[in-house]
């Protein structure tokens, strides 16, 4: 029976092979915002494809009403939640709204910077955020950092990876690691989601 990594579901340990500068700017940003319904998650996906590239502050316009609308719909189930941030969103970005296994599954093309942000109380992402599986991905993938938003750092709740352009449609299975805490954090856990980016060429 093979012994199974420790490190691999340490949510301390960086994957290396993700940090460092990449060598050339994203031509577009996709944004993943995660938050809980009372009967599941909501993920909801847009980018800049299409029109201008955000800026800081149009991401942190995007935060601010995506938590206002979590807030205000905090009881709500999942459909009424996604229904309610689809449309308060709408006409600040391109909503993505593939059809994928799982909701925090990706699809990406080129050099894309991808974002993940969580607002869920008590949550956050670990030092980790992300580790890839089964495959090297210092080939398809680089600059995983905190967000940083107006001078502002914005660990735990955001991080930002970017994708490298690839040849050939290639799909990678990673793992997202996120800090749960409840009863005001005198309580924690670490949950390890496992959905997968498909990246295809620009």
């Amino acid at each position: 029976m093979a012994v199974i990594d420790k490190d691999a579901f340490d949510g301390t340990v960086t994957q290396e092979e993700l940090l460092g500068a990449c060598d050339l700017a994203p031509i577009q940003t996709q944004i993943s915002l995660i938050a809980r319904a009372s009967d599941g998650f909501v993920v909801m996906t847009g980018n800049d494809v299409g029109r201008e590239a955000f800026d800081e502050t149009e991401i942190s316009q995007i935060f601010v009403i995506f938590a206002e609308t979590v807030n205000d719909f905090a009881n709500a189930d999942a459909s009424t939640l996604r229904t309610a941030v689809s449309a308060a969103l709408a006409g600040m970005w391109t909503s993505c709204s593939n059809d994928v296994p799982c909701p925090f599954d990706q699809a990406a093309h080129g050099r894309t910077r991808l974002i993940f942000h969580i607002h869920v109380p008590g949550w956050g992402f670990e030092p980790a955020r992300i580790k890839f599986k089964g495959k090297d991905p210092s080939h398809a993938f680089c600059g995983l950092d905190w967000l940083m938003l107006n001078g502002e750092n914005c660990k735990p709740y955001s991080f930002q990876l970017q994708t490298k352009p690839v040849e050939a449609p290639a799909t990678y299975e990673f793992a997202l690691f996120i800090n749960a805490s409840q009863d005001a954090g005198n309580q924690s856990t670490r949950i390890i989601i496992d959905p997968s980016v498909e990246l295809n060429p620009p």
